[in-house]
């Protein structure tokens, strides 16, 4: 597959092109020119090849589109970054009331080659005023049509639709896209596809070609479409069909790509992230009504973010927006799909009950959905023994979710069957186990009469065991002391510190992370430069076998400490030497995400040959790794912190300072080997 752009880069490129295609073209918005080129770097470079044209503005909102439609009555072209959506409440006016009445309100047909660019959504922890997903305000002006930016539209494509209707438009760019990766050469992964359909290739199609049954169809934007393509991924898991479409052109509406598709779908569901109310799904519904009713199974339902402001702490900002878990769940509520032909144009109902169906007997034990931002569950133990009696209320297994371990009960009295091993996973919703009814006794056979009994010593009061003080270690966090406790057992460690300049790391670090977009920081260029010395000192990537052998590496497969609360976690990047910068990002932050939701699975931290610990709470400057079991080396990497020193010619200077300390096998590794490496490394973030 052909490695594919960053989202910013492609609208980025998008931009460069039509300023080098058309000499009419201006761009205006706040601190858009060069160095800082926008607040999210989509407009870098385009001041210093066209600094006549290119022109960073005041903060107004109202005062930048104005002039846009100034411009544009003039015959040219004009793209306006708006820095947040947020803010485009405050061009309503001179949107409303003079670039689209300017079409035609003087007597014919005028051209207003405007292109609003409104940065949007959530996911950012930017907060209520920064965050939201105002699309809805602005359907239905005449003359106004409405796009959005999606990893499966190409943006150079997008802006010439936009420009050829000769009138203006708004490009809503959801901010949550900027760093990800564009989807190319008709995948989107090794089983789902997509094509372009349409006018203009409007509506992306994405879809499994192997899959057979009626599919649903989720209708989703932008930056709701990765949700809802991991949606369909999990739903397909659980036996179900689901097909993404995601429009370019939010409005007008075009159905016109979409009728086959209807032809035979499931059902409709369109998700957006605005709060619910005069929305754009609205408008696809009563579309679609309007003009396909007869090929419609069901009602179109729309889905969208809670109607709430937007919070700014992460985990409160994921219980607001519309997420994965969401669509998800508004999938698998639909009846499933009955292979049966439809014979008319009137809508399907739910499939009738099959009377030859049983399901498992006894009452299930079911996961309940503990965190709606977690899409499975670890089972970590049962508690109670499998086949025992159990009361109504009573404790009978412990699940791990991202957060924290809960306890489920049993809802009723019985025996208790264990259907689920320790350790797997628990999707919500899913059982794990029964509770079958108690066995009813056999009538007792009467008793013969006894003889008289000679009477028993009476025995002396019993003394209660003493209850030891203390609480249980939770489950999570015994399996940590597990590994510490092993090496600690196992592994003769010796450990060795050096401070290191990382001025130019970080300087570098903040480089990268504009010329790429990805959230590159001091974490990753340490990854980068410890991958790359793997060929230099490859004892301290190799392994000790239990057979005293020693087995090198073949690449440099680098672990990574997560500490998400409740428990530890050692995330694998794999062949990091193959990756760059902005790649290695993307792998840290996905592993990072996994973690805090609770997906991280086992090849997810297998293969693991040399352990990067971070260690940078504020404050603590050096700090000495565990070696887990099966790895040679750990580099801790400890908070940064200034200091002044002297230069070479007497003088005082700043410079900024970690002390790296690598914690390191003594069988495999000595003093002198681990100082070499060390200074290797401190070398290597120094240039």
């Amino acid at each position: 597959m052909t490695r594919a752009e960053r989202v910013s880069r492609n609208l980025n490129r998008a931009l460069h092109a039509l300023f080098a295609a058309d000499e009419r073209a201006w761009l205006l918005g706040e601190d858009v020119a060069d160095p800082y080129g926008g607040a999210f770097k989509v407009t870098q470079g385009l001041s210093t090849a066209y600094p006549d044209r290119v022109l960073s503005t005041p903060l107004s909102e109202n005062g930048i589109t104005g002039v846009a439609g100034g411009l544009a009555l003039c015959g040219d072209t004009v793209i306006v970054e708006i820095m947040f959506g947020d803010f485009a409440g405050l061009a309503f006016d001179p949107i409303l009331n003079l670039i689209t009445k300017s079409v035609a309100m003087y007597g014919e047909c005028t051209p207003m080659r405007v292109v609003i660019r409104c940065p949007v959504g959530g996911g950012r922890g930017y907060g209520a005023t920064h965050s939201q997903s105002p699309q809805k305000h602005f359907i239905g002006i005449p003359h106004l049509a409405l796009y959005e930016l999606s990893p499966l539209h190409d943006a150079a494509d997008v802006l010439a639709a936009a420009l050829r209707r000769d009138e203006p438009a708004m490009l809503f760019e959801d901010k949550v896209l900027y760093t990800r990766r564009r989807y190319v050469d008709g995948r989107v992964d090794d089983r789902l596809a997509f094509e372009l359909r349409g006018a203009d290739g409007n509506w992306a199609r994405v879809h499994d070609p192997d899959a057979t049954g009626a599919p649903t169809l989720v209708i989703a934007p932008g930056g709701v479409a990765d949700r809802a393509i991991a949606a369909a991924t999990r739903a397909a898991e659980r036996g179900r069909t689901v097909e993404v479409l995601v429009p370019a052109r939010l409005y007008p509406v075009d159905v016109d790509g979409l009728r086959d598709l209807l032809d035979g779908a499931h059902g409709v569901i369109v998700a957006e992230e605005s709060t619910a109310g005069g929305t754009w799904g609205s408008e696809v519904a009563a579309r679609l009504h309007a003009e396909a009713w007869p090929l419609l199974r069901g009602p179109v339902e729309l889905i969208s973010s809670a109607d709430r402001v937007i919070p700014s702490a992460p985990h409160l900002e994921r219980t607001v927006l519309l997420g994965t878990e969401a669509i998800l769940d508004r999938i698998m509520r639909l009846p499933a799909a009955v292979p049966v032909p439809r014979t008319d144009s009137s809508p399907a109902g739910p499939p009738p009950p099959d009377p030859t169906s049983a399901a498992p007997s006894g009452v299930p034990v079911d996961v309940p959905r503990l965190n709606p931002n977690d899409d499975s569950y670890v089972l970590l133990e049962w508690l109670v023994a499998d086949g025992a009696t159990v009361e109504a209320g009573e404790p009978v297994a412990a699940v791990e979710t991202s957060k924290a371990i809960e306890e489920l009960a049993a809802t009723q009295a019985g025996v208790l069957r264990q259907d689920v091993a320790v350790g797997a996973d628990c999707a919500p919703g899913a059982p794990i186990g029964r509770i079958l009814p108690a066995p009813v006794p056999l009538p007792a056979v009467p008793a013969p009469v006894p003889l008289p009994a000679v009477p028993a010593p009476v025995p002396l009061p019993a003394v209660p065991a003493p209850v030891p003080p203390g609480r249980p270690l939770p489950p999570a966090q015994r399996r940590i002391a597990d590994v510490v406790a092993t090496s600690h057992r196992e592994i003769p460690v010796a450990f060795t510190a050096v401070r290191v300049d990382v001025t130019a790391a970080l300087a570098y670090a903040r480089r990268a992370a504009d010329e790429t977009g990805a959230a590159v920081g001091l974490t990753e260029v340490v990854i980068a430069a410890v991958a790359a010395l793997h060929e230099r000192f490859p004892a301290l990537y190799a392994r000790l076998t239990d057979d005293g052998l020693i087995l090198d590496a073949e690449a440099p497969s680098i672990g990574l400490t997560v500490d998400v609360g409740t428990g530890l976690f050692l995330p694998v990047i794999r062949d990091a030497a193959g990756l760059d910068l902005g790649d290695l990002a993307d792998a840290v932050v996905a592993l990072r995400m996994k973690a805090l939701r609770g997906r991280l699975r086992e090849e997810d931290m297998a293969g693991m040959n040399v352990l990067v610990a971070l260690n940078d709470t504020p404050g603590v400057t050096v700090a000495r790794p565990i070696i887990p079991p099966g790895v040679t080396c750990a580099l801790s990497v400890p908070d940064v912190h200034r200091e002044v020193v002297l230069d070479g010619d007497g003088g005082v200077r700043e410079r900024t300072v970690a002390d790296l300390g690598l914690a390191y096998d003594h069988r495999l590794v000595n003093g002198a080997q681990a100082g070499a490496y060390l200074a290797a490394l401190g070398d290597a973030l120094q240039r």
